[in-house]
């Protein structure tokens, strides 16, 4: 089948997208998200001009200038509970049933690995160039190299991959379409790890709790410039200044307007950074934070058929704390998620040889 390009404004994509939520929640907040450059690709096997759907297919958002952050979401309708070739996707969400990934959902997949593997690598964004000077120092550090390499933990372990042109960060995929990669030959073995699992969190904005509010002498407000240096500082994740003042953040300030806790919502509407320093913890901050945001900036972003507005989390398997504040919102672990690194030099003929 072949792949198209799409604008951000396809009506089909856009259609296929919604009538599939909340499962399609990453990939459709992703289009939409303002901060996108030219570099960017919104690829599906629908056309752009299709009156109806096919069964069938997937989508990409894909862009190469934003290394060393997530380059590649990708949704296919195989994700979708209750899929087949021959009939409709089902309206429950249940975390018990498993999807039916079909040949053809598996087979549009790798047609677009194959067309992504034909496109041109834009150069690194300026504000990057820092990154690659840490993935130059990492490498004299570790010397190690192949697929099957492994390193420790450190700041220089998530640019790495900033040294191998056809590597690319895959974000928030659906642990089905990581086992077609990985039947492919496609995921690297380094950091992030493939089989560091992580569970997707779905909320019904309509459905979030009330919460307490701010303890004394606390306020609300919006991150600002001066308040990201503590925010990256704060996580191992790498974003950079133009990435996070790009997103939406509902913060919390102390008397001395010292930002005390916060969180984003991330390019692909995930709740992102969510943290309180550790003085402030226990007092119901934290869920306070993720319920304001979600309701202030989730909805009318990804409205499905029957009006629900939705949100998400992503949350690695173990950390109990932010599994707790998912739950305590309401929120259920519905899918099972990666981020990995896949290798496109490896793609081109895939879908060929299935």
């Amino acid at each position: 089948m072949p792949v198209y390009e799409h604008s951000t404004e396809s009506q089909p994509l856009h259609h296929v997208l919604a009538s599939t939520l909340p499962y399609s929640i990453s990939l459709l907040y992703r289009i939409q998200h303002p901060n996108r450059t030219a570099n960017a690709h919104i690829l599906s096997t629908i056309s752009p001009i299709a009156h109806t759907s096919p069964q069938c297919w997937a989508a990409a958002y894909y862009d190469r200038s934003m290394r060393p952050e997530t380059e590649l979401w990708i949704f296919a309708a195989g994700e979708v509970t209750g899929h087949s070739p021959s009939t409709s996707p089902s309206s429950s969400l249940s975390s018990n049933d498993e999807p039916d990934f079909c040949q053809d959902c598996k087979n549009a997949v790798l047609e677009l690995l194959d067309y992504m593997s034909t496109l041109p690598q834009p150069p690194l964004h300026p504000d990057n160039l820092p990154a690659l000077e840490l993935a130059k120092q990492h490498e004299k550090e570790y010397p190690e190299t192949g697929p099957q390499a492994q390193y420790p933990s450190s700041p220089g372990l998530y640019m790495r991959h900033l040294l191998l042109p056809h590597v690319v960060t895959l974000g928030a995929c659906h642990h089905k379409v990581v086992d077609i990669c990985a039947e492919a030959g496609l995921v690297r073995q380094e950091f992030p790890d493939p089989h560091a699992l992580l569970s997707k969190f779905l909320f019904k904005v309509s459905d979030l709790p009330q919460t307490r509010e701010l303890p004394k002498g606390l306020r609300w407000g919006e991150m600002k410039d001066s308040d990201i240096p503590v925010v990256q500082a704060r996580t191992s994740i790498p974003r950079t200044t133009r990435t996070l003042l790009s997103l939406k953040s509902v913060g919390v300030f102390d008397e001395t307007e010292t930002a005390i806790a916060w969180a984003f919502l991330g390019l692909d509407g995930s709740l992102t950074t969510l943290h309180t320093e550790t003085e402030y913890r226990g007092k119901g901050i934290a869920k306070a934070v993720a319920v304001k945001i979600f309701r202030e900036h989730a909805p009318a972003l990804a409205v499905d058929r029957h009006g629900n507005s939705w949100a998400h989390a992503d949350v690695y398997m173990g950390n109990l704390q932010s599994e707790t504040v998912c739950k305590s919102l309401g929120g259920q672990p519905m899918v099972k998620i990666y981020w990995v690194r896949i290798d496109l030099d490896k793609a081109g003929a895939l879908a060929t040889k299935s």
